[in-house]
């Protein structure tokens, strides 16, 4: 496998029609399980059905990221994943995050806001803006077995079939999905405080200067150093870079990084030539195995920023950086 691996959002397309297509089901039928377009950024090769369907960047880190496309009032079905993790950065617009087994609690995320929703609880978002906007799910597992834990509610089986006709259900259920939730598995509730806890609002977050950029820490398993706790070998911080700035080269030494673009003009040299500038347009992204060189600069004359997804060991500590 490359040490790195990047992903033109330009070229990753859109799974739902062929997928469809492919089960033989309805393209709203498709569109209500994962909701009107996912365009699959990475995933691991090890993982059969909906996660594994040509991601833009193929890497076994047990890491699977997915930008989603809703239209105004669009979204999935309510569902629960009971052995990962799913977080979600609203990417543009503002989405509507209810939860609870009828989803009767409700969070909204505005731009770059971070949720993540506590394993066996039900779930699911909406848009809530009046144009089309953008959202960033991240699933974190251990093992290829952990993925195959989405559940809808019973309710989505019965309403799949009364409106795209009988058995369209049972076509979808061949891929892996599942219908059950709650059955086999207790359904967790959480309140409105308890849930709060798990979110991070970026408007209120204040970062810390860090080689010549602003790092706000988003998601931590130290409860200390994150605005939300999130599982043991993961963090998650946004890095703001000055206008005409940029952070010397470095590298992590046991941890893997994913890094997007989530605004402005990015350049970024990696590898043996560390100074050939790869530029990165909104949402590209960029996987780093460990010990790969790299280097991010801001050459436009606005903020530029990106999200940095990690992974490491569970008992690793993040203390890994070092210049290069």
């Amino acid at each position: 496998m490359s040490d790195i691996q990047l992903a033109r959002f330009a070229d990753v397309h859109s799974q739902g029609a062929r997928f469809a297509e492919e089960v033989g089901v309805p393209l709203g039928a498709y569109q209500k399980m994962t909701a009107e377009e996912l365009f699959l950024v990475m995933s691991s090769p090890k993982l059969g059905g909906p996660f594994a369907t040509n991601p833009g960047i193929s890497d076994d880190q047990g890491l699977v990221a997915a930008i989603v496309k809703c239209s105004p009032g669009q979204g999935p079905y309510l569902h629960a994943h009971y052995n990962t993790l799913e977080s979600f950065v609203c990417l543009s617009g503002q989405f509507r995050i209810n939860w609870g087994d009828e989803g009767e609690n409700e969070a909204l995320l505005n731009t770059f806001d971070t949720i993540a929703v506590p394993r066996d609880v039900v779930r699911t978002f909406t848009n809530s803006s009046q144009d089309d906007a953008h959202i960033l799910a991240f699933i974190r597992g251990d093992t290829p077995d952990d993925f195959a834990d989405v559940a809808m509610m019973p309710a989505a089986a019965t309403d799949l079939d009364e409106t795209y006709g009988p058995g369209t259900s049972d076509k979808i259920k061949d891929i892996g999905w599942r219908f059950d939730a709650g059955e086999t598995t207790s359904n967790r509730q959480v309140s409105p405080a308890e849930m709060s806890k798990c979110i991070a609002r970026f408007a209120d977050m204040t970062p810390r200067p860090d080689a010549g950029a602003d790092i706000y820490s988003v998601m931590h398993p130290d409860p200390a150093q994150g605005a939300i706790t999130g599982d043991r070998g993961e963090i998650a911080q946004i890095i703001e870079i000055p206008p005409g700035g940029g952070m010397p080269s470095y590298a992590r030494i046991r941890t893997k990084e994913t890094l997007m673009c989530l605004s402005g003009s990015i350049t970024m040299g990696w590898g043996p030539d560390i100074r050939a500038d790869n530029w990165l347009d909104l949402w590209d992204t960029v996987t780093f195995q460990p010990g790969t060189k790299r280097r991010i600069s801001n050459p436009g004359g606005t903020p530029a920023q990106m999200l940095s997804l990690v992974i490491g060991a569970e008992d690793e500590t993040f203390d890994d950086v070092v210049a290069s």
